[in-house]
């Protein structure tokens, strides 16, 4: 998943912008986040087409603090570490061993 980082004071944050909220730096690159923590845990039973038919929507935590949305079929706990990878539909996560 991608989020974007600021340069001069390590602000992450998930939309681009002109400048870094934090700080008003231009300095902003985009970085690939592979890791989290989940924070809450959303089991859905009734899914559009094409997800499957039971899958959770998992509120997850980065290590620096943001936050973003994932799904997954694997049971995952609220807590649990994650890896975060992508499909054409979005964010995906796994339980991480």
């Amino acid at each position: 998943m991608k989020f974007n980082e600021c340069m001069r004071c390590s602000t992450e944050f998930l939309f681009s912008r002109a400048v870094c909220p934090e700080c008003g730096s231009e300095d902003i690159v985009t970085t690939d986040v592979k890791n989290g923590k989940a924070v809450e845990v959303v089991h859905l039973i009734a899914t559009p087409a094409p997800f499957p038919d039971e899958y959770s929507v998992v509120l997850f935590q980065t290590p620096k603090g943001t936050r973003g949305f994932c799904r997954t079929t694997a049971p995952i706990s609220k807590g649990q570490d994650i890896e975060i990878t992508g499909d054409e539909y979005g964010p995906l996560c796994n339980p991480r061993n």
